[in-house]
């Protein structure tokens, strides 16, 4: 089955479910508080970091003082990156709360009935879908087993719509209206080893299939059903299209190929990208060639250029970076660095400053030009576990075992280093507005 890793999407982060104590981690520890919001005595943060801990569960951090300015809790980003939405139990409800990352302040919340986890929002957050929660730590790509699945709209007024369907079902992302749901619908519902995505119309409840590129209807049995190991994904707000990662895909079928036959020269697919255009509802995979999805999912990432200039997918494992142009869906051109050294636990890229692809991976940070001069790489004392970059492109904050290191990207000397114990990977940074 897929799992998730790195997310910045508009369908959200990859966390749902019941939270646990609230956590504030300061600059030696940490330590269980009641409180609810930004951390006491903390100040407006210039930069905030997202963390996720080994638990799943999101915090955001100061990146200046390594206070929290959000406590810990099951919860999703939005696309733009501005919100974090947090679920917590209450009771037989869910108590729903909507953070703006900036300064951590509460910007809405509310108490929805039944036990509910956040999946997915639309771009910035005033919308999000929760569903019925799987399997303890499965997220929505390890649901579980179930039959029936229910799926609540929330907004800043609070539910806005329920719907009660057949099947296992986890919500992947809004259309551009809001109008309209993307799913993720698991076979067989009681059993789970593959999905398909389908759309949920949210007036009517009616499930509903994708349209092609050429916006004509999947036909019945020609929607991909897909299988995998490794996913990743980044949203696209210029072309309001969503890029999703596969890896090791070795009985998936594209819809193109169930409809129109398959090709003769289309070779073992062990990873694509998967897009999806939430304006004209379609859906169309790029293959990636050898040897992206050859090797552990882990060793994979992607990212998006903020420009358009392009989709980058790196597999750290062998090296190989494929450039995929965002118009015409297509893989342009590859190139290749030397590969990290040390073990890998979950590869990172994002872009970097002049025309530079950050990749983080074992105990590497390798800065690759994208015009084919040679990279600069810096080595780090452990594992790297994400990486993000500050607004001008001057620093770089790296996860790593108990702590986010943040680096000077013109010498690679540290600047601080923040503790975060229990720390599963960084996620994401927001400035301050």
């Amino acid at each position: 089955m897929t799992t998730r890793r790195t997310v910045l999407r508009l369908a959200g982060g990859i966390a749902a479910g019941a939270a646990g104590g609230a956590m504030v981690v300061a600059s030696g520890g940490c330590r269980d508080s009641a409180e609810d919001g930004p951390a006491r005595g903390g100040s407006t943060p210039t930069e905030a970091l997202v963390i996720e801990l080994a638990t799943g569960e999101l915090a955001v951090l100061d990146a200046a003082t390594g206070q929290t300015v959000v406590n810990r809790s099951e919860g999703v980003l939005s696309g733009d990156g501005t919100r974090l939405v947090r679920t917590e139990v209450a009771g037989e409800g869910t108590r729903l709360t909507s953070h703006r990352l900036s300064d951590g302040a509460s910007v809405s919340g509310g108490t929805l009935s039944d036990r509910l986890a956040a999946r997915a929002t639309n771009p910035d957050g005033s919308l999000v879908a929760l569903a019925t929660p799987g399997k303890p730590g499965g997220g929505p790509y390890r649901p579980g087993g179930r039959e029936r699945t229910t799926i609540v709209v929330a907004g800043t007024v609070g539910e806005r719509s329920r719907v009660e369907l057949a099947g296992n079902l986890e919500p992947e992302a809004f259309d551009a209206t809001g109008q309209a749901l993307f799913v993720l619908d698991y076979l067989p519902p009681a059993a789970p080893d593959r999905y398909r995505v389908r759309m949920v119309d949210l007036a009517t409840g009616e499930l509903q299939p994708l349209l092609t590129r050429l916006k004509a209807v999947v036909p019945a049995g020609a929607e991909e059903e897909m299988r995998g190991e490794g996913r990743q994904a980044v949203y696209d707000s210029t072309t309001r299209q969503l890029f999703t990662l596969y890896t090791h895909q070795p009985e998936h079928e594209h819809t193109r190929d169930l409809v129109g036959g398959a090709r003769d020269d289309a070779p073992h697919v062990h990873a694509f990208v998967h897009t999806l255009n939430l304006t004209e509802r379609w859906a169309y995979c790029v293959d990636l060639p050898s040897p992206f999805g050859e090797q552990r999912a882990a060793g994979h990432a992607i990212a998006l250029d903020p420009s358009g200039a392009g989709v980058y997918v790196v597999d750290a494992t062998s090296g190989t970076i494929a450039v995929i142009d965002p118009a015409a869906l297509t893989v342009s051109r590859t190139l290749r660095f030397t590969p990290p050294t040390g073990p890998i636990v979950s590869a990172a890229a994002t872009t970097g400053p002049a025309g530079t692809l950050l990749v983080g991976a074992g105990h590497d940070l390798v800065i690759v030009p994208l015009a084919g001069a040679d990279p600069v790489r810096w080595q780090l004392p452990t594992p790297v576990r994400g990486i993000a970059t500050s607004p001008d492109h001057k620093r770089c904050y790296v996860g790593q075992e108990n702590a986010v290191t943040c680096l000077d990207l013109s010498t690679g000397k540290v600047i601080r280093r923040i503790p975060t114990p229990d720390l599963g990977a960084l996620r994401h940074l927001t400035p301050h507005t």
